[in-house]
């Protein structure tokens, strides 16, 4: 196993560097938010709001509202470059009226206690300062029975490649990380590339 070498989560500076992202991710993450919807649906989620920590371009906040229509969706970031494109792909993906944007730190998020029925986030965790803290607010900002889902890369050999592969946590760190946490309920899945934190039904 690599040493984990933690790099800056300032990716969006750029419009340039933004779009790149955009166009890049938009399969991959078609196919992570068709996974989430299937296990929201298996939770009987069908309406409510949700909250997508870590959004980005917006794809993954898009996708489950396209997925499930009942739902509406907030995405949270960091960065007003990557919230313009999402507000952008929202329009044009015909779902604006249902999915919004807020600019906002994942570890400290302005949303009042017990606000969301499901929090989703995709490859955010590892580029978090503090994950505790996190996954702390996502706690913190879900209703009583309000679930997450959660999804990571999972650092391995092959973070030689990568260095988002670098940055990211293995297995045994992610279930420290969550045992810090005030989550109340978790399962941790390990895959060959990535790792899924979920609530424990």
């Amino acid at each position: 196993m690599i040493k984990r070498n933690p790099i800056s989560c300032g990716i969006f500076e750029d419009v340039d560097t933004a779009r790149r992202y955009d166009r890049e991710s938009r399969a991959r993450t078609r196919s992570i938010s068709k996974s989430f919807a299937s296990v929201a649906r298996e939770w009987e989620i069908t309406d409510g709001k949700v909250l997508d920590v870590g959004t980005g371009t917006g794809w993954l906040a898009i996708e489950f509202a396209k997925e499930i229509p009942g739902v509406e969706v907030i995405g949270l970031d960091l960065s007003g470059v990557a919230l313009e494109l999402a507000r952008e792909n929202a329009r044009e993906s015909g779902v604006s009226s249902r999915v919004s944007f807020e600019i906002g730190d994942a570890e400290d998020m302005l949303f009042e206690n017990d606000m969301f029925d499901l929090a989703i986030s995709s490859n955010t965790l590892h580029l978090v300062k503090n994950p505790v803290r996190m996954l702390d607010e996502i706690q913190r900002v879900l209703k009583p029975r309000g679930v997450f889902l959660v999804s990571d890369l999972r650092r391995s050999w092959l973070g030689i490649l990568s260095k988002h592969l670098r940055a990211s946590y293995s297995p045994g760190e992610v279930k420290d990380l969550l045992g810090q946490s005030k989550l109340k309920s978790w399962e941790l899945r390990d895959y060959f590339f990535w790792l899924s934190i979920s609530s424990k039904r």
